[in-house]
């Protein structure tokens, strides 16, 4: 009963944070209320991740209405996984953006800002725990609305026209699950997941190609919907304040998002017999694209000198990789997966943060100008000297278990024997940027230019949310047996309850 309370009160606080946040007219309240409602969201899931771990899940199915919004919710291992990274996440942004919201945004578009914020973190949570099709529909919906609101903040034209043509995009997918949601319910007369998953098991023999379409459709919309990594290039010399935003949220928030709803669509078309997509022979042609993404962006990667790329094609480096282990179903592959979700989302997110910080007084993320902070504020760029050993995939490190798992997995005659090829092209990359990276480090460059002096109180916040990402890391990469242990239930929840 308490896990099930925490579960309403998770669900509820940031809505009710959010509107909180219009009603106080003092300047540092609304963030003050953002800030603790995510601290307070995160150690609220925190507490029920012990009996999710015990039970697999929590669930409450009221059956009172196909929209109702939170009556009928599940937290499962899937889902507390990834709504914790998602929660630590919006918290290290908080921090980081602290300075420059207070900088660029005026009293009442700060409290626009932070109220959206919350709201944004509303839909994610809702996201994450509900078991309703339809709900599900309309929390995607509340998510675009909170990204497109934040957007609107902006006076910047190049930004206004990339949500213009994203939101154009955004809508289509949209149309596009809400058709496929409606003719399941339509077809099966269930919104709730599980009984619908149940149902599609029983028909799969006699309308194959209804599932065909089904699926095809969704893998179009959700691609388009939640791997918009097109928005990041297109904006990558933008310092705006909310071009950063835009960036972070399209690679970093969405992918996570995207990867959830994959893992969670997938039990619709597998079972143990092999399913709907054994026999279209999904999994190689799906090894093969990820082969060819990790191939590309390693490529680019070893090309590269500038941070906020670094960052960006090392993201799709990491995402290939689990595309390649979704594709293996194996439980090392699955561990694989778990790792590399976590770089991915916290060693690329650290350099991309370190690549805005940069650029903001460079003018540019180039790796050559990192002596600059090391002369200047030893503090600021340590977390990243410490981060060498994570990008080069050091014994220890989240990368290096993630690379470990995988290898195992593809210790096979076939097919799969490329993805060690594709490992060792990926190592051999990543060890030649951090390679730079020291360089970067001990060179002396005899330039006049020097680091903007700034203050405690002026670079608090960006050190704060290096050092959380960096502390984040090194605990999760130093406390195997907790991170295995978590890998292990992942890889396990998968294969019994989606594969």
């Amino acid at each position: 009963m308490n896990a099930v309370s925490n579960i309403y009160l998770i669900i509820f606080l940031p809505l009710i944070s959010s509107l909180l946040c219009q009603l106080f007219s003092k300047r540092f309240l609304p963030f003050v209320i953002a800030l603790s409602s995510c601290i307070l969201l995160f150690f609220l899931t925190l507490n029920i991740l012990p009996d999710v771990l015990t039970y697999e899940k929590i669930s409450n199915d009221f059956e009172l209405s196909p929209l109702s919004i939170t009556l009928e919710f599940k937290v499962d291992v899937l889902s507390i996984i990834f709504l914790l990274l998602i929660i630590f996440l919006k918290i290290v942004i908080l921090f980081y953006y602290r300075s420059d919201i207070e900088k660029y945004l005026d009293k009442k578009n700060s409290k626009i800002f932070y109220s959206v914020y919350l709201l944004h973190m509303f839909a994610l949570v809702g996201i994450f725990t509900t078991n309703n099709l339809l709900n599900l529909f309309l929390f995607f919906e509340i998510y675009s609305f909170a990204f497109f609101a934040n957007l609107s903040i902006s006076k910047d034209l190049k930004i206004s026209k990339i949500s213009f043509k994203y939101f154009c995009l955004n809508a289509s997918s949209s149309l596009l699950i809400l058709f496929c949601f409606l003719t399941i319910y339509m077809s099966l007369g269930e919104v709730n997941l599980d009984r619908i998953a149940e149902n599609l098991l029983l028909i799969k023999g006699q309308n194959e190609w209804f599932l065909i379409s089904i699926f095809l459709l969704l893998t179009i919309a959700f691609f388009v919907k939640f791997f918009p990594f097109w928005l990041y290039f297109e904006n990558l010399k933008n310092t705006n304040l909310i071009a950063d935003f835009l960036a972070i949220d399209s690679i970093f928030i969405k992918t996570n998002i995207g990867i959830y709803v994959v893992l969670k669509f997938l039990y619709f078309f597998f079972d143990d017999s092999g399913g709907l997509i054994a026999k279209l022979k999904f999994a190689p042609i799906l090894i093969f694209f990820s082969l060819i993404l990790i191939f590309y962006s390693a490529v680019k990667l070893y090309q590269q000198k500038h941070l906020k790329l670094i960052s960006a094609y090392s993201c799709l480096n990491n995402l290939g990789f689990i595309f390649v282990c979704l594709a293996l179903q194996t439980t090392e592959s699955f561990q694989a997966a778990f790792f590399y979700i976590l770089n991915f989302s916290l060693v690329n997110f650290l350099i991309f943060l370190f690549a805005t910080f940069i650029k903001r007084y460079f003018k540019t993320s180039s790796i050559s100008k990192i002596w600059l902070i090391r002369k200047n504020h030893f503090l600021l760029v340590l977390p990243i000297k410490l981060l060498i050993f994570s990008i080069a995939a050091f014994p220890l490190t989240l990368l290096f278990f993630a690379n470990w798992y995988l290898a195992y997995a593809s210790f096979k005659i076939g097919f799969e024997a490329l993805i060690l090829v594709a490992l060792v092209a990926s190592s051999f990359v990543n060890i030649s940027l951090a390679t730079k990276l020291i360089f970067s480090f001990t060179a002396r460059n005899n330039s006049e230019e020097k680091m903007p002096i700034l203050g405690l109180k002026k670079y608090q916040f960006y050190l704060m949310s290096f050092w959380f990402l960096t502390i984040m890391i090194y605990f999760l990469s130093l406390n195997f047996s907790l991170t295995n242990n978590m890998s292990l239930r992942f890889a396990s929840y998968l294969l019994s309850n989606i594969f």
